[in-house]
Parts: structure tokens; C-alpha cells; sequence
């Protein structure tokens, strides 16, 4: 059984408009007034309304911003020589002109241009007045539901795809991504456009590749207080190989937990290490300070001492076989782009895909484990007779979650956790009332309050009352399917 509990924001009350005003009027006679900071006096709903009311402000204001600079670009053409607006500012080109004006850098400044000339109407050569390129994210800019960061990735990722594709697929490609970007955070719109992207230029997908791998360098500098900084600048393959190494690594150590009297470990993951279920019972039995404090490194911290262990047994290792922990490299794609070669592959935990051709020779090079929706020679159903999830269905519920269906951290950081709760709800333990969950995102769910909704194959998170008052679902991670028409 899937809550479905939906809620719906009524009007605005006095209240929280008085809030609001309380918590926006920082600038008095043009000061910041430190004093008069009201963080202190809001309740934590109220802070958090006062908090989204002057996001919706911003984005507003940069959405105006972007019409300004576009009026500034048009005005500072090369076409129009030393009678351009730039050159009479003395400056070199619009960017120039904005950064110098806005005080800002010249990376976010080449962000606002790029945004502005992609979504704002131009002048062909005989005068006439041309459309925006992206009409549809031009109007979410200006009604103020979409960021300029999240309208930069739209735009870059479908201008690379553009020249190839047709029109009405990139038409489609920008409505969906749009849609998805006035309720989800730039990095996710990120990732959904680079998809689209790579779904409307197959063709491309294999010259990027080859140009990453290109591009690839390690290199190593010293800090002025004596730390030594690596900076590696790895192909999506590499990274794919090197990150599933380190999280498997730090998994091993950061989920030790502790041990109850079946064996399992209080972590939720069993005495085999198969399960995910992680927060058990901890509400009720929570972990002692011996116990908290267990190892007191970071993740960060962690992750250095997995290099460091690997590059320490490859340096000492007389024998072949390594006895460091052995990842699981997920590729995914379709059988059709498995047999021909063309197409793209999705590795787990990197958004940057790889060409399908790549993807079978690494099936040459390696065996394949298929992954089996519901087979017969998979139970992936285990209703009532087994609390924890298992391997296999981490697995199955990559095909619908690639992270952390909450936040988006990586697959690899995630536990499984019964949307119905096994003992409270009575929920089965079925890939249907599954969902990935980080560790702090899980943890937030048991003990906070925070219900989960299943709506077209999309979570949505509804908040307690005590930190939203209208508990306004909150969208999950999980990036919407994009289907194109099939052209001949």
C-alpha cells in the first residue's frame, strides 16, 4: 500500500507575511542593519518561508538582470565598431562591461551572456525582430520559476545538440528540462540536460568521449602550509573505476556499526553485509558514545586513506591478486545498443555517459552479470518472510534510482528504505516499496517525521509541520524519462 498523502499550500496567512517582513528587512537607509536580523525571533517554518520568499526575490531580480545584459550585448555587437556601448564604456566586450559594472567573476558573468543571448529576441540584418532561441525557458525566466544557473545548464548542453538534432525534438527537450527546472535544483537540471543532450546527439556522444579521455592529466602541488594538493582530471570511465574503488573502500569502514544479538550489525546491513535497511531500530536502541565515537575520520578523511592504501600495496605487492576491496562497475544500457555499438551506456554515479561502443568492449574485457526485473531467476519479492533488502535488489532499483532518491549523493552512499516501514506500517520488503536514501537523508525520514509519496515513478518528501506548515511535497532526485520521437 503506497500513502499517497497529498497537501496543498493555502493562501498565504498574516502571520507568515508579517514573518516575511520581519525576515526581509535587513536594508534600512541603505545599511545593513546586523542588529535588526530576525533569525532568532522566526520559528523554523517561518524562517524557512522568509528563506524561499527571497530565493523567489532573487531569482526575479536576476531574471531582470539577464534582460539588461542582453540589451547591453545587442548594443555592444562587433558589427557596430567603435559606436558600440562597450567600446564607448571603454571596455573590451559585454562580459567586460559586467564584470566591471556587477563586480562579479568572469565565469558567472559569461553565464548571465550566454543565458541573456540564448532567451532574448534580436535583430536580424534588415531590422526585424527574431524570436528567443528557447522561448519556452525564456518565459520561466521572467515569471520567475527558473534560476539563471539552472537556465545556463539548459542552454549550454541543448546548444551542443542543436546543430544535429531536429528542431521539434530540441523543442521538446526544452519544455522538459524547463518543467523540471522549476522544481528541482540546478546540479539535477544539470544532469537531466545532459541526458537530453546526449539522447538527441548520439552521434556526438563518441567525439566527446574520445575529446575527456584527451583531456585527462593528473597533477600535484604544494600548499603553503605544507599539505600537497592532487588535482586529477579523469575521463567518466576513470572516474566510474576510481570512485566505485574509494566508495567500496569507505563503505567497508564507515559502516561498521555495531553488532545485536542475530548477528546483524546496527547499521542495518546484516552479518553478510547484504542488507540495507540501515536505520533498524535505532530510534529505540540509539548507539552509545563508545560506540559514535567508533572512528572519528570523515569521509574525506577516508577516502585519503583509500589512495593511499592502494597506492601503498601496489608499491609493496609481490603478489597479483590484490587483497584490497573488489568494486562492481554498473553499466547500464540497452540490449539493441549492446549488439549494435551505437547509442549510449549510463555508468553508475557519473552523469557523463559513454558511447555504446565503449560499453562492449568492456564486455569483451569483462564478464557481465544480467540484471533480472522480476525474473525467474531472481526474488525480488520477499514480502514478509525477510526484513532486509539484499544486493540483488540494490541492483534492480538502480534501473529507476541512480542515487540517493532524496538528495541525489551516490548510489553507493545510499540504504534501502521500506516506504511502508516493515514494523510500523507493516510494509513489504519489494522493490515496489523500496527507495535509496543517503544515510543522513534516511535518518531525517525515521526521525523527523518526513512521509514519502510514490507519484509517477517520482518520490516526493512531505515535510513536518514543524519546519513547513503547509507541508509542501518536496521533489526527489530522480530525473524524469525523456522519450523522442523515433525518426527515420
Amino acid at each position: 500500500m503506497q500513502r499517497t498523502t497529498v497537501t496543498t499550500a493555502p493562501p498565504v496567512d498574516l502571520a507568515c507575511a508579517d514573518a516575511t517582513n520581519r525576515a526581509s528587512r535587513t536594508l534600512i537607509d541603505g545599511e545593513l542593519m546586523h542588529s535588526k536580523l530576525p533569525d532568532r525571533e522566526l520559528t523554523d517554518s517561518e524562517l524557512m518561508f522568509a528563506f524561499a520568499q527571497q530565493f523567489e526575490t532573487r531569482r526575479a531580480t536576476d531574471a531582470t538582470i539577464v534582460r539588461l545584459i542582453a540589451e547591453v550585448t545587442e548594443r555592444s555587437r562587433p558589427s557596430l565598431g567603435r559606436h558600440g556601448l562597450a567600446h564607448r564604456m571603454m571596455d573590451a566586450s559585454a562580459v567586460a562591461s559586467l564584470i566591471r559594472v556587477g563586480r562579479i567573476g568572469r565565469q558567472e558573468a559569461a553565464r548571465f551572456v550566454r543565458v541573456a543571448t540564448a532567451t532574448s529576441p534580436s535583430l536580424s540584418i534588415t531590422g526585424e525582430l527574431i524570436s528567443p532561441r528557447y522561448p519556452y525557458l525564456a518565459a520561466a525566466l521572467d515569471d520567475g520559476t527558473v534560476g539563471v544557473d539552472a537556465a545556463a545548464a539548459i542552454v549550454i548542453n541543448l546548444d551542443q545538440a542543436s546543430p544535429r538534432a531536429h528542431p521539434d525534438d530540441v523543442a521538446y527537450a526544452e519544455e522538459v528540462t524547463v518543467d523540471f527546472a522549476r522544481t528541482a535544483p540546478a546540479d539535477l537540471v544539470r544532469s537531466l540536460a545532459i541526458q537530453c543532450r546526449d539522447r538527441l546527439d548520439t552521434d556526438g556522444i563518441e567525439p566527446r568521449e574520445e575529446e575527456l579521455v584527451r583531456r585527462r592529466k593528473l597533477s600535484i602541488t604544494e600548499l603553503a602550509n605544507g599539505m600537497h594538493r592532487m588535482i586529477w582530471d579523469m575521463d567518466p570511465l576513470t572516474a566510474a573505476s576510481v570512485r566505485g574503488y574509494v566508495d567500496g573502500y569507505v563503505d567497508s569502514v564507515f559502516h561498521t556499526g555495531r553488532r545485536d544479538e542475530n548477528g546483524d550489525r546496527g547499521d542495518g546491513t546484516g552479518a553478510d553485509g547484504s542488507g540495507t535497511d540501515a536505520i533498524r531500530d535505532l530510534l529505540d536502541s540509539p548507539p552509545t558514545l563508545a560506540e559514535e565515537l567508533q572512528d572519528p575520520r570523515t569521509r574525506a578523511n577516508m577516502a585519503s586513506d583509500a589512495l593511499l592504501a592502494l597506492f601503498g600495496h601496489v608499491s609493496n605487492c609481490a603478489f597479483a591478486v590484490s587483497p584490497l576491496p573488489k568494486t562492481t562497475l554498473v553499466v547500464r544500457l540497452t540490449l539493441d545498443d549492446l549488439l549494435s555499438g551505437l547509442g549510449e551506456a549510463r555508468l553508475d554515479g557519473i552523469d557523463q555517459p559513454i558511447s555504446a561502443g565503449t560499453a562492449r568492449r568492456m564486455a569483451a574485457e569483462a564478464g557481465i552479470i544480467p540484471i533480472v526485473m522480476g525474473g525467474p531467476s531472481e526474488v525480488l519479492d520477499l514480502g514478509r518472510e525477510q526484513r532486509l533488502f539484499n544486493r540483488k535488489h540494490r541492483l534492480a532499483i538502480g534501473e529507476t534510482y541512480s542515487a540517493c532518491a532524496g538528495c541525489g549523493r551516490p548510489a553507493s552512499w545510499t540504504e534501502l528504505h521500506h516506504i511502508d516501514w516493515f514494523v510500523r506500517d507493516g510494509g513489504l520488503t519489494n522493490l515496489k516499496n523500496a527507495i535509496p536514501l543517503c544515510s543522513s537523508d534516511h535518518h531525517a525520514v525515521h526521525a523527523n517525521g518526513w512521509e514519502i509519496s510514490i507519484r509517477g515513478g517520482v518520490a516526493w518528501f512531505i515535510p513536518p509541520s514543524s519546519v513547513d506548515i503547509y507541508r509542501t511535497p518536496r521533489r526527489g532526485s530522480v530525473l524524469p524519462r525523456v522519450e523522442f520521437r523515433r525518426r527515420q
